[in-house]
């Protein structure tokens, strides 16, 4: 038993690190992360398998999913036969968010506009809702690489007010500020597994574990949460701890959290009704899919608004068709990425390309999904 823990943790430990690696192929051409020469001839090696040799950048990175999605169906397996202790998955756990939390947020142009944010707030003394990024054009060397410059901050006050302290700590130096904001997210991953624990502790003991590495361990989780880093995991932990806090029968600090949650982005407010059920873990999965779903018949399908589903289909880890489901849904998400990497751009034919890789392993998922709710138990 332990030994399979301990090849596990070994290999999601090479992963991690080829991950970390692979990030920094797409640093943005216009971008000098340090002034340190080594380092700039090191950039400019990586940038060219990202933006020069796109066919061997696609490859690698499907390879990559290949792994991720390999390995996360064997630990779910070792789990479901008690093969794999807590302690080793929660070793594998903390060295896929130490090998990744210092890489590059290849898939995020969201990022940039996070730090940009606090820095309007402390370097420019403005209000990032009345200023766009363009007035500081000819100012600020960050123009060069950000995405969105021509309108103001999209992102809450009280994300913004998070933002300001890893950008403090910084001291000016680019990559140490990137790096803290990463922190800053990675610890929103691991309290959301945290919470996903001791919730499935108190109310299903014996799939506690199988709960944890079902969020934990999903690539498409890894990549948009320790990879991209988006802000979405900080709503999600604090609605978790909502939740775990509501069965400590800390009422009053319940709500508070679940607002905080819901003032980092809006999507949370959907779990409101949740709170006033007996059956808390499926009236939230029902809950939040139905705010999914709301904000899908209004705009494109976004890869990382995934993670708003998965802390809740954790939850229910006794239901194999919903990870069967968030498995397929999993991968059609980031197989999204694989034709922007191969061309370059969003044009034709890269449109229809990511529909049809959406909607293939969606599909095949929904029908296996489908049979696993209708398959006859062997010992009936």
């Amino acid at each position: 038993m332990g030994l399979s823990g301990k090849i596990y943790a070994f290999l999601y430990g090479i992963l991690g690190i080829f991950l970390f690696l692979y990030s920094y192929t797409q640093v943005d051409l216009g971008m000098t992360l340090t002034q340190a020469s080594i380092w700039q001839s090191i950039q400019k090696w990586f940038q060219h398998v990202g933006y020069f040799n796109r066919p061997l950048s696609t490859g690698i990175y499907l390879v990559l999913l290949f792994f991720l999605f390999l390995f996360y169906s064997s630990i779910i397996r070792l789990i479901q036969r008690k093969q794999i202790s807590s302690k080793r998955v929660w070793l594998i756990i903390i060295v896929i968010a130490i090998t990744t939390v210092f890489s590059y947020p290849a898939f995020s142009y969201d990022f940039f506009n996070y730090l940009f944010t606090a820095k309007t707030v402390l370097i420019y003394h403005a209000n990032p809702y009345q200023v766009i990024p363009l007035q500081f054009a000819g100012i600020d060397p960050w123009l060069s690489f950000m995405h969105w410059t021509h309108q103001p901050s999209a992102y809450t006050p009280l994300w913004i007010l998070l933002t300001l302290v890893p950008y403090l700590f910084g001291f000016g130096y680019f990559l140490l500020l990137l790096w803290n904001l990463k922190l800053l997210l990675a610890g929103a991953y691991l309290a959301t597994i945290l919470g996903i624990g001791k919730l499935l502790e108190k109310e299903d003991k014996d799939y506690a574990l199988l709960g944890v590495a079902i969020f934990a361990l999903n690539p498409l989780v890894i990549i948009e949460c320790l990879i991209s880093s988006h802000n979405d995991i900080v709503m999600m932990a604090l609605a978790v701890w909502a939740m775990v806090v509501y069965k400590q029968k800390k009422i009053l600090f319940s709500w508070i959290l679940l607002s905080l949650s819901a003032a980092m982005k809006l999507m949370t407010i959907f779990l409101i009704p949740a709170f006033f059920t007996k059956w808390k873990r499926l009236a939230s999965f029902i809950c939040i899919i139905i705010g999914f779903i709301a904000v899908l018949l209004q705009r494109e399908v976004l890869s990382w608004y995934w993670v708003w589903i998965m802390p809740f289909i954790a939850l229910l880890p006794r239901n194999k068709a919903l990870w069967i489901l968030s498995y397929s849904v999993s991968i059609g998400l980031l197989l999204r990425y694989a034709p922007f990497l191969y061309f370059g751009n969003w044009d034709n034919p890269v449109p229809i390309i990511k529909t049809w890789v959406t909607l293939i392993p969606v599909g095949a998922g929904m029908l296996l999904a489908g049979l696993e709710l209708f398959r006859v138990p062997k010992d009936s």
